[in-house]
This record gives structure tokens, C-alpha cells and sequence, in this order.
């Protein structure tokens, strides 16, 4: 028995080696470099396709770096299957020529995944585990077929031109990718032409040479990225392949997949366990207090106040904004022409408890004590991670009620949204508590003198202001819920999405509408609507969804059946239209101070005219022109504020650092001359220096 071992082993050895010479000057991991450097290229078309939002050359140099080397990687595990095919199917054959054989695998094997790719369609109503098959037989497809196309202009160049160099081979790669490409984009126009598109261009152009140099060296740098991580599993996929090999005492390798797989998962954890180190960092760098709002509010009426039981610095960064921006009866009197009061704004510090109840128990003390049950409008906010409620729309709100209004913000995170997803639950639940105990409250009042509830949420907290019905709209009844306003629903929203699939059944007493902008409410929602969504048609928070990597999101269906905003000429690509989604999602969300747009994620344009229409707040023409340029005059003060603080703040760190290795006693100076100091009055640097004899 053993002799024949050995004499099969000695059999296969020479097999997988024998290649007509290619083997010697292209070693295996030569193709599947060549391999994935024309399934990039080729991907190159892919990543100019519009998509929601106009995106700037920077954006689209990292759109097609990423999908460039994201398609490298995928090409060459591509390559790594087809070889393990050859393994098994082939070098136990006992003949053939592995070139040869190579080629014709590929050829096999990217016309089958193509068959998988045609016969299931390329739509949402796909199940995921469908889809996400077919995404894998259409990157593998592609990667074996530009691993064939590769092959083949091997044996084509050798035979009129002689053997190349490694170079040489990723050049006629790259040209094969870029063929393929060019194919892609003349199908692309003509898919446009055929839908009535004039404007196919999205990208916005470089301004100068700068930002075109910026644009390109932001794009290198995302792909090179990329490719680290890339170039990290290949090198834990080889050398666990031959680990593998040297501990089985195998004669040929094992095959690739192996260590391929093992360093998926190992890149898997380690991301998971960075995501974790970047979420503690993030919420950390929150708890500053900002040197615009150094101090709490001196009003009796908001959180951290006089009369509140609420610490200062337990509500984050922006709960401390909140309680400070409040309007006075004086500002509000300037802009309305009319008495006002003074408003109440209470923050439920996601640091001022340890528990979601305990939370809930000091909102609700908070009511009480500030006086939000003596004001004729109470809103539960839901804020987005960082404990963000839009400053406009509370401002939009004091005024249209005259200061006779109460705000209520439910913080469950201190993290950006993305870090905070997983962190939604808690934020529903804090959310009913809030209500609950707002409407068992009411029930011990008289009828007459109870406040209105309503509801408001923006982003993720309009997911979770939605997500307290629980089974359907009645629930907002049965919560003391009058009227709600909830501004880019997030597409992860579990209402939401019921809602959207089956409305009869999710919400038969039609509460619940969505427009794409204010001025629909009322006119375009049916007369029992009371719960308003406000979603604009480029709103990519509302289209984005994490299984776009591997399916068709609901949008980009039949492209006369999709919504207005949506390209109709562009196609759905695995990991491809995720990356432009992901770029349109940071596109979404850009605002300059004061400039209210209606465009992606920003909901500003809206607020006046939503609130007074969602919650049935009246208002002259002249009342809402003011209010609209105050909230617009109010956002760049604040800003400048901001700016201005931060700059003194650091001018003031940067002084102190020097006067003390001056030997200056700053602690002795007054907090005017130290300001004096931060802003560079030399008369004041010269009294701090004779004062101490520094001089």
C-alpha cells in the first residue's frame, strides 16, 4: 500500500506544476493579482452610476476606489475557488494542462453563476439568503471570467510577443477591465437615452487644482485602505493555507478557501472589537462642556437649572445646548408681536440615571417641578444617538405657542446614530415610560386645565417615536398621543416598514400619513390623519439599508414603477451600489448654518410650516415669515458663538501655557484680562507681566 501512496503523490506533484512554462514566470498568485486587477477596472463603470444625491469629486474618487478594491479582493477569492476546483476535478485526473484547464474553469464556472444570476430576479421581494446567493454567483462569476479573459491573453501575447514580465501582465489586465468597463458605460447611456435622461453626470467638478489633487489623493487613500485590508487577508488566507498544508502533511495544498475563511473571520472580529473601542472613545469626547455654554441655564423652567434635579453635565454636549438655547419671553415677544412666557425644556440625561426606569422616573419629576403641566402643550422628543433634537423646531414651537409649551427630551445614547443603533430598544422603551406616566398624570387633572401631548422625532428618533406602537397606530391613542410629527423615518423603522408593506392592517383608523414636504400635510393626507412623516424623495436615511450589499433595495425596482428622485437608468450591483448609498447617506446630512434647503436629510425648510400644520398651532402670514428668518438669523448666531468660544478657548489655553513658563501667576488675573489676553490686547499682557514682575 504505501509504495502506491507514494507513487500517487509522485504522479500529482509534477501535474500541478505543469503548465507549458507559465508556472515559472507566473507563479499562481500572479493571476489572481492579474485577476482582480481587471475585475476592478472593469468595476470602474459601476461606481459613476447616479445615485440619490449630487456627490463631489472626492466622494466619487472614494466611490471607486472602494468598489475597485473591493472587486480586487472578491477577484481573487474568485481565482481561489476556481483553483480548488482544479484541484479536485482535475489534478487527480492524472493528465491535462493546468493553463488550459484553468481557462476553461473559469469559462465554466463564470458561465454558471451567470445562470444563478439571470434566473433569479434582481428585485427586493427576494428573500435574503436569495439574494445574497445571487450576489455571490455574480462577484464570483465576474472574477472567474475575468480570470479566463486573463488566461486566455496569456496564451495570445505569448505566442505573438514571448513571455512578459509581471508588469507587463497587469497592464493587459487593466486593459481587459477597462474594455469591459467602456462596454458598461455605453449600455449605461443607452439605458438612459431610452428613459428620457438628459443629465447623466452627477459628480461635481473638481474647483481648481487643489481639490481635483485633494479629490484624487482622498481616493487613493480610501482604496488603499481597502486594499490593506485586503492585502491582510490574502496574507492570513496563505499563510493559514500553508500552515494547514505543513500540519497535514499534505504534498499539495490545501485548498485556498480554507484560509481564506479563516481570515474573514479573524478581520471580522478585530472590526467588531474596533467598532466597540471607536463607540467608548466617542461617548467619552461628549462629556466636554463646550466653552460657548461653560455654565448651566439660570432659568428655573429648564433642566439644570435652578429647580431642576438634573446635573449639568449628566445631559451631553448637546442636552447642554438645548437647556441653554431656550427661548426667553423676549425674544419670542420680538418675533410674534404678542406676551409670551417662558418655555420649559427638560433633558432626561442619558448620564443622570443608570436604568431606562430610573431615567423615565426623573423626566417625569421633572415635569412636575419645572412646570410643564402648567403650559398648554407638552412634546415627548425622541432624539437621534448623540441626544440631538433640532433646535429650529423647538424654537418654531415656543414661538407658535408663545412660550406656553413644554419639551421633553428622552435621551438613550451619546453616540453618533450609526453607533446608537443597537441602542434603539432602550430609547422606545424610555419613550413609552415618558408617555405613560404623562398621561396617568393627566387623568389626576381636571379636563379643562390638561395640556395637549404630542410626539416629535427626527432620524433615528423618529424610528423610535414611531416604534412605541408596538402593534399598530391605536397604540399612539392608548398612549395619550394627540399628534405627532416625525421627520426622515429611518428605513430600519419597524412601523414604518409595516406600514409601508400593509397600511389597512397597521393603521385602519388612517392616523398615520407621509409627504415629502410641510406644505402636503392636509392637503395630500386624509382628513383623520393625525401623525405626520415627513420624508423628502432624495432622502437617503429613509433608502438605505445594510442588505443593499447583496440585494436590491425596495427603490430600485421596475424603473418606471420607481419614486420620483430615484434614477431610473441605473442598476442595482452587489457592494457597489452600497458604496454610493453610503457616500449619499454623508451627503444627506451636510448643512450650512442658516441655509435651509429641501434636499437628503435635512429637514429645516420644513419646521415652521410642519409644526403649525402637524400640531394645529395657528399663525398670520407675518407671524410665520418672522419666525422663519428667526430661526434662520437664531442657527448662524449660535454657530458664530460656537466658532468664536472654541477659538478664544484654545487662544486662552495657548496664553496661559506661556504666561506661567513666563512665571506669571495667571490664577491671580480676573477673567476680563484673561479674555483681554486670549484676544491679543498687549496692553493687558503688559499689565499681567508688571504685575507678577515677570517683565
Amino acid at each position: 500500500m504505501a509504495p502506491r501512496h507514494s507513487e500517487r503523490n509522485h504522479r500529482r506533484r509534477p501535474l500541478l506544476r505543469q503548465t507549458d512554462g507559465v508556472a515559472d514566470t507566473y507563479p499562481r498568485r500572479y493571476l489572481a493579482l492579474r485577476t482582480g486587477v481587471a475585475a476592478a477596472a472593469a468595476s470602474i463603470s459601476g461606481s459613476f452610476a447616479r445615485g440619490l444625491l449630487p456627490r463631489s469629486a472626492t466622494d466619487q474618487a472614494i466611490a471607486t476606489g472602494a468598489a475597485a478594491a473591493v472587486r480586487l479582493a472578491t477577484g481573487t477569492v474568485a481565482v481561489a475557488a476556481t483553483e480548488a476546483l482544479i484541484e479536485i476535478a482535475v489534478a487527480r485526473s492524472g493528465r491535462g494542462n493546468v493553463e488550459n484547464t484553468t481557462m476553461l474553469t473559469g469559462l465554466a464556472l463564470a458561465a454558471g453563476s451567470f445562470a444563478v444570476v439571470r434566473s433569479i430576479p434582481d428585485s427586493h421581494d427576494v428573500p435574503l439568503p436569495v439574494a445574497s446567493a445571487r450576489s455571490a454567483a455574480y462577484l464570483i462569476g465576474a472574477g472567474a471570467g475575468c480570470a479566463a479573459l486573463v488566461v486566455a491573453a496569456d496564451k495570445v501575447t505569448r505566442r505573438t510577443m514571448g513571455d512578459r514580465n509581471p508588469l507587463e501582465g497587469i497592464l493587459v489586465a487593466t486593459a481587459l477591465g477597462a474594455v469591459v468597463s467602456t462596454i458598461n458605460v455605453w449600455r449605461r447611456d443607452r439605458r438612459a437615452q431610452a428613459y428620457g435622461v438628459t443629465d447623466r453626470h452627477q459628480i461635481e467638478r473638481p474647483d481648481g487644482a487643489i481639490d481635483a489633487a485633494r479629490a484624487v489623493g482622498m481616493g487613493i487613500m480610501g482604496g488603499a485602505s481597502l486594499l490593506a485590508i485586503a492585502g491582510a487577508e490574502f496574507a492570513i488566507a496563505e499563510g493559514t493555507t500553508r500552515a494547514a498544508t505543513w500540519a497535514l502533511h499534505r504534498p499539495t495544498p490545501v485548498t485556498p478557501l480554507v484560509g481564506h475563511a479563516v481570515a474573514v473571520g479573524a478581520l471580522g472580529a478585530a472590526g467588531a472589537y474596533g467598532l466597540n473601542l471607536v463607540r467608548r472613545r466617542v461617548q467619552h469626547a461628549d462629556d466636554i462642556v463646550e466653552p460657548a455654554y461653560p455654565a448651566p441655564p439660570t432659568s428655573p423652567h429648564v433642566t439644570a437649572g435652578p429647580a431642576s434635579g438634573i446635573d449639568f453635565d449628566t445631559i451631553g454636549k448637546e442636552g447642554r445646548r438645548f437647556v441653554i438655547m431656550t427661548l426667553t419671553p423676549q425674544e419670542i415677544e420680538a418675533v410674534m408681536g404678542q406676551p409670551a412666557q417662558m418655555p420649559v425644556r427638560i433633558v432626561a440625561g442619558y448620564e443622570a440615571a443608570d436604568t431606562v426606569e430610573e431615567r423615565a422616573a426623573l423626566a417625569l419629576k421633572e415635569l412636575q417641578s419645572l412646570g410643564a403641566y402648567e403650559r398648554s402643550i407638552i412634546v415627548v422628543a425622541s432624539p437621534t444617538g448623540v441626544g440631538y433634537v433640532n433646535y429650529s423646531f423647538a424654537e418654531a414651537l415656543e414661538y407658535l405657542t408663545l412660550g406656553s409649551c413644554a419639551t421633553v427630551v428622552t435621551q438613550y445614547a451619546l453616540v453618533p446614530s450609526a453607533l446608537a443603533l443597537n441602542q434603539t430598544r432602550d430609547g422606545v422603551h424610555l419613550q413609552r415610560l415618558v408617555l405613560e406616566g404623562i398621561r396617568d398624570h393627566l387623568a389626576t387633572l381636571p379636563e379643562s386645565s390638561r395640556p395637549r401631548v404630542m410626539q416629535f422625532g427626527e432620524s433615528l428618533g423618529a424610528e423610535v417615536a414611531l416604534d412605541v406602537a408596538t402593534s399598530t397606530t391605536a397604540d399612539f391613542d392608548r398612549l395619550g398621543i394627540e399628534r405627532g410629527l416625525y421627520l426622515g423615518t429611518p428605513f430600519r423603522t419597524q412601523l414604518w416598514q409595516r406600514w409601508a408593506d400593509d397600511p389597512q392592517a397597521v393603521d385602519p383608523g388612517s392616523i398615520l400619513a407621509q409627504v415629502s414636504q410641510a406644505d402636503e400635510i392636509g392637503l395630500e393626507t386624509a382628513p383623520s390623519a393625525r401623525h405626520f412623516q415627513i420624508v423628502h424623495h432624495d432622502d437617503p436615511i429613509n433608502k438605505f439599508s445594510y442588505d443593499a450589499v447583496v440585494r436590491a433595495p425596495w427603490w430600485m425596482g421596475p424603473p418606471e414603477q420607481r419614486p420620483l428622485g430615484v434614477p431610473r437608468e441605473t442598476r442595482f450591483r452587489p457592494v457597489t451600489t452600497f458604496i454610493i448609498n453610503l457616500i449619499d447617506l454623508k451627503n444627506g446630512m451636510n448643512s450650512k448654518p442658516g441655509e435651509f434647503v429641501r434636499l437628503g436629510h435635512d429637514y429645516r425648510i420644513e419646521l415652521c410650516e410642519a409644526v403649525q400644520r402637524a400640531y394645529g398651532l395657528p399663525s398670520t402670514h407675518e407671524q410665520s415669515e418672522a419666525i422663519e428668518q428667526a430661526l434662520r438669523d437664531r442657527e448662524r448666531e449660535w454657530a458664530a458663538r460656537r466658532m468664536v468660544a472654541r477659538r478664544f478657548a484654545k487662544a486662552r489655553t495657548a496664553v496661559v501655557g506661556q504666561l506661567k513658563a513666563w512665571g506669571v501667576d495667571v490664577d491671580s488675573l480676573d477673567p476680563e484680562t484673561m479674555s483681554q489676553l486670549a484676544s491679543g490686547d498687549m496692553s493687558a499682557l503688559g499689565r499681567a507681566l508688571g504685575s507678577t514682575g515677570a517683565a
